[in-house]
C-alpha cells in the first residue's frame, strides 16, 4: 500500500475529488493548513506552517507529501512551488510536490504549450496564475475566472457547469485546456470534455494525483480521468 499525504486548506471540502482518482493500493491522508478564505492575503500566508504540518504526515509514514492547493503554490510567483517542496523535504526527508508543480509537469508531459484556462478565482488571482504559467514557458491564450467568494461556493458548483463553460471556451489554437483549483468538482467531466474539445484537459486534482503516483514510481495507467493519467512523467 502506498500513502499520499496531503496538506489541505482548512476551509476546503474537496478531498473526495482526490480520492476518486486514486488507483487501488493507494490511500490519501490529510492534514489541514490555515486558509479560511481563498483571498490573496490568505494564500500568501498559507505555507507559513508547512514544516510542522508536513511533520505530522510523516508520522503516518506516507510516501510523499503534497501541498494540495493551486493558488497557494503559485501566489508568490515563479519558484514559490519549488520553495514549498524544498521546505517539506527538508522537514521530513520525504519527496514532495505541490498542485502547481504537478500541473506544470502535466502540461509538459502532454506537450501543451498554448492553453485555455478556466478557474473559480477572482481577477487578481487569475492574473497571477497567467503570469506564473508564462514564466514556466506556457502561453495562456484565453482565461476566465468566476470570482467565487469562498471554498464552499467553489465546491457547490455542479460539475456540468464547468463542463459547459470549458466547452464555450474552445479554441482551435490551443494544445489543451486547464481547469484550475483543487476545491472544485471536475474530475468526472475530464473524459467527456476531452472528447468534445478534441484536446487534453488537465485539472488540479487530477494532475496532483498523477504527479504523486509518478514520483512514487507507479507508472500504471489510471482509466477514467483523462489522457494525463495514461502519460509517463517527463524528466
Amino acid at each position: 500500500m502506498k500513502r499520499i499525504g496531503a496538506l489541505f486548506p482548512s476551509s476546503g471540502v474537496s478531498e473526495y475529488e482526490i480520492q476518486k482518482v486514486l488507483p487501488e493500493g493507494v490511500s490519501l491522508h490529510v492534514t489541514r493548513i490555515p486558509m479560511n478564505m481563498p483571498t490573496y492575503e490568505a494564500e500568501l500566508r498559507m505555507a507559513d506552517t508547512v514544516e510542522q504540518s508536513a511533520a505530522l504526515l510523516a508520522d503516518a509514514m506516507v510516501d510523499i507529501v503534497a501541498f494540495a492547493c493551486t493558488a497557494g503554490s503559485f501566489v508568490k510567483g515563479k519558484g514559490h512551488d519549488r520553495e514549498i517542496m524544498n521546505r517539506i523535504t527538508h522537514a521530513t526527508g520525504l519527496p514532495a510536490t505541490t498542485t502547481t508543480t504537478a500541473v506544470v509537469a502535466g502540461l509538459k508531459a502532454l506537450g501543451i504549450e498554448k492553453l485555455v484556462m478556466l478557474s473559480p478565482y477572482k481577477q487578481e488571482m487569475n492574473e497571477l496564475e497567467k503570469t506564473f504559467l508564462g514564466g514556466e514557458g506556457f502561453e495562456v491564450l484565453n482565461y476566465r475566472g468566476l470570482g467565487l467568494a469562498d471554498c464552499i461556493q467553489q465546491y457547490d458548483m455542479e460539475p456540468r457547469h464547468w463542463y459547459e463553460l470549458i466547452r464555450e471556451m474552445q479554441d482551435s489554437q490551443a494544445d489543451g485546456y486547464f481547469i484550475s483549483c483543487g476545491g472544485i468538482r471536475v474530475v468526472d467531466i475530464i473524459n467527456r470534455a476531452e472528447i468534445d474539445l478534441g484536446k487534453p484537459v488537465i485539472t488540479s486534482n487530477q494532475a496532483l494525483v498523477w504527479h504523486c503516483l509518478r514520483k512514487m514510481g507507479m507508472e500504471k495507467d489510471v482509466a477514467g480521468f483523462g489522457s494525463l493519467m495514461k502519460t509517463p512523467l517527463k524528466t
